[in-house]
């Protein structure tokens, strides 16, 4: 091993140590103080819980528990990092690649009710950075470098917006189960809503599958991107007012203002990319 790889590889097992002992032991109160704080907010002092508050507690909650199973496994896999272990690589990327899709969906209420820079969203950013740090760090030629930035990030965004999408379809549904029997903009929440939540688990096997570089990893890809094509189009045409990215009464709603249509471009972009031979074959060793 190099001098220069070497030093990567201790660098590395700092970050992941660093971001384990970040999770374990401040993520949890930025957690409770986004989520807390909000519920409180909207549901005055917890009088008033409605479908809403509750389908973000139970989903938040059960994070909360799977959050902290990171930040334990980062710190035991850090030891692995230091001594260069090629498995361990793949498995910080999987690790770092949850937080930074699950916290968005976190955060994403006080940004849209309260206005404010979400306390949940530091980790978000942190455990981003580390994400991107891991990838320009290992050792690599700059054509594979380009293609798993460009394709993990997309992974990562998709996950994201599966996340966000997915507890909104729960939440829809639970409000108003006579809506989604009868309506079609709430029914059809009953099929992609799930579809939603499996983008997300295919999100983060891709990634750790792509960073053994498996040639599954990229079928587990191109499955993701498919997903969410299939689960956010027929979405946006079903719901087309009701789920903007802009705030109520800033601008018309549209295809560019639409969560679900901006997240199944992201689809057909990740598509796109994994069908190009350039990137198709920077991303995966032929298997025999």
């Amino acid at each position: 091993m190099t001098e220069v790889k070497k030093n990567n590889w201790t660098i590395m097992a700092i970050i992941a140590l660093a971001m384990g002992l970040f999770i374990v032991f401040i993520a949890p109160g930025l957690y409770d103080t986004t989520m807390d704080t909000l519920i409180m907010k909207q549901s005055k002092q917890a009088t008033a819980l409605n479908a809403g508050h509750l389908s973000r507690f139970y989903v938040g909650a059960i994070y909360s528990g799977i959050e902290m199973l990171i930040g334990l496994a980062l710190i035991a896999v850090s030891a692995a990092l230091y001594t260069g272990k090629k498995w361990a690589w793949a498995t910080t990327m999987a690790l770092l690649s949850i937080p930074a899709m699950v916290n968005g969906y976190i955060g994403l209420g006080w940004l849209e009710n309260l206005k404010r820079f979400p306390p949940a969203y530091i980790t978000f950013f942190l455990s981003l950075l580390a994400f991107w740090a891991f990838i320009f760090l290992k050792e690599s030629d700059k054509k594979t470098k380009n293609a798993t930035f460009w394709v993990f990030t997309l992974l990562g965004m998709l996950g994201a917006q599966g996340f966000m999408l997915f507890p909104h379809a729960l939440r829809v549904i639970l409000k108003s189960p006579a809506d989604a029997l009868l309506d079609p903009a709430a029914a059809v929440l009953k099929r992609t809503g799930p579809m939603m939540f499996l983008v997300v688990i295919l999100a983060g096997f891709a990634i750790w599958k792509l960073a053994q570089r498996k040639e599954s990893g990229w079928y587990l890809a191109l499955l993701t991107g498919l997903m969410m094509i299939f689960g956010a189009f027929p979405a946006h045409y079903a719901r087309p007012l009701v789920a903007s990215l802009a705030p109520k009464g800033t601008m018309a709603a549209s295809v560019f203002t639409s969560t679900y249509w901006m997240a199944g471009l992201q689809g057909i972009i990740l598509v796109a990319l994994l069908m190009l031979p350039a990137f198709k074959s920077a991303l995966f060793d032929v298997e025999e």
